[in-house]
């Protein structure tokens, strides 16, 4: 910006630069005669400018005078143009500056993410060639320990075939034996065609088949009488006194059996699960996975102990991690498909350092899809009456979108939620709760917003002990209600 006395000075040169001066020239004590008037019309074609025509020549008694407040209200008024401007272009260069830090701290986010992919990768390719190798030793000291009790392996193989081409000659002699096309006494077993012991070859197979089916029925029954007296153990054990299922009775003179049962589709099949872990299966065509069952629950998020760490990209938090039976997240992709194949209901249990636990409920939960960003697309009415209660710190969060560390896809202009809190989750502006933040052994109540927090439940400044979120279908008629 141009200094005050810097314009004054300015004027001042332009005013005696233009002819004029400030200051009565000294030495003239007479004006000489004024000189004769101009032409009208030479005094029209004279320029007019910014300073005031002198009147009288240079030999006059009156001083000449410059009009320099004009000048100078100018000056000021595009001085204060340049500065706007100035200021203008200084904001820009911050937000860009902002920009650039936020892409510079996303992009070195992505690569220390594909840097930890590419070594668990390579941990697990190391885990494969080693039990690759165990297995080659394995086999080979099977191998040997084989050898030396049954013998060598060519000798072994030879007394198979040996035993094969005796049962070939003994299906050849039935099957010829058998044929209404051969004559009695006529053939030998030289003579047998080729067709003939594919005859009994398949003849063969088909007595096989029909064992394997019989077996097959065998394990189904044994299967279905199985699933029938794990219900009745559960149902007993739930305090529900009803009476297992009758037993299926195909009608008279029908041989089928029903079909073999239809994998599970949620925890409310729980009984089936073994250790507390089972493998659901949501449509005929769809993959299967593994889920961790709480009861009727299937546990989506479980949090107790700082050994998994939740600071994670996108592609984790899509394709889950953890393990199942300790500190994990089930991935959106497996979430999404859960809520989208039956509407769900939310549970939280939250508990503090101190062994106090509340609970936190909503009627209905669902989230969008990868190419929608996985959005917390449904999210129900609060589910006050259950106690202790935990307070809603969730509905703020509803239809935001999913963001990590270097997925920034929240409402904040000039930061990443994610970044910010150490963590993921649906940030809309930040928000009241970081369930997916850092685990904070120690300093617990002082962690700050990037620790574990419920606002409504000992506030954002303490990190949780222990945080559970778990999914439940709803059955039609609540869902009606």
């Amino acid at each position: 910006m141009m200094r005050p006395h810097f314009v004054v000075f300015l004027a001042v040169a332009i005013c005696g630069f233009c002819g004029g001066s400030l200051v009565e020239p000294p030495g003239v004590t007479q004006a000489p005669p004024p000189p004769p008037p101009l032409p009208a019309n030479q005094v029209r074609q004279r320029m007019r400018n910014n300073f005031r025509t002198p009147a009288s020549s240079t030999f006059g008694a009156a001083p000449l005078r410059c009009d320099y407040k004009e000048l100078m209200t100018n000056l000021h008024d595009r001085v204060g143009i340049l500065v706007t401007l100035d200021e203008d272009q200084r904001n820009r260069l911050e937000v860009i500056d902002k920009k650039l830090d936020q892409l510079v701290d996303s992009n070195s986010a992505r690569l220390e993410s594909m840097k930890a992919q590419q070594m668990d990768f390579q941990q697990r390719l190391d885990s494969f060639e080693h039990i690759q190798r165990l297995s080659r030793n394995t086999l080979d000291e099977l191998k040997g320990e084989t050898d030396k009790v049954q013998g060598p392996r060519d000798v072994r193989e030879l007394k198979y075939k040996r035993r094969n081409r005796s049962k070939m000659n003994d299906l050849s002699r039935t099957a010829r034996a058998v044929s209404p096309n051969n004559y009695e006494g006529t053939q030998s077993e030289s003579n047998l065609s080729v067709s003939d012991r594919l005859d009994a070859l398949a003849t063969l197979l088909t007595s096989t088949a029909l064992s394997v089916r019989t077996v097959h029925d065998e394990v189904t029954k044994l299967t279905q009488a199985i699933n029938r007296q794990r219900r009745v153990s559960h149902r007993r054990g739930s305090g529900q006194g009803q009476g297992p299922p009758a037993p299926f009775y195909p009608p008279p003179g029908q041989a089928s059996y029903p079909p073999f049962p239809r994998p599970p589709t949620s925890c409310l099949q729980s009984y089936l699960a073994v250790q507390g872990i089972l493998k659901v299966q949501l449509t005929p065509e769809s993959e299967s996975f593994y889920v961790a069952c709480d009861d009727d629950w299937t546990v989506i998020l479980n949090r107790a102990t700082d050994e998994t760490n939740f600071e994670r990209g996108w592609l984790d938090y899509k394709d889950g991690f953890g393990n199942l039976a300790g500190d994990f997240f089930i991935g959106l992709n497996k979430l999404h498909a859960l809520t989208s194949s039956a509407l769900h209901e939310l549970r939280i249990v939250l508990e503090d350092f101190s062994g106090n636990v509340a609970y936190a409920g909503y009627s209905t939960f669902a989230i969008g899809s990868e190419k929608e960003l996985y959005p917390l697309s449904l999210l129900g009415r609060f589910l006050d009456e259950l106690t202790p209660s935990a307070g809603d710190s969730l509905s703020y969060h509803a239809g935001a979108k999913f963001s990590t560390v270097d997925s920034d896809n929240d409402n904040c202009i000039d930061c990443n939620c994610a970044q910010k809190h150490k963590g993921a989750g649906w940030f809309n502006n930040c928000g009241t709760s970081n369930l997916l933040g850092q685990y904070f052994q120690q300093n617990f109540a002082q962690a700050g917003e990037t620790g574990i927090f419920w606002d409504t439940f000992q506030g954002k400044d303490y990190s949780l002990k222990r945080v559970r979120l778990m999914i439940r279908p709803i059955a039609e008629d609540e869902a009606r209600k």
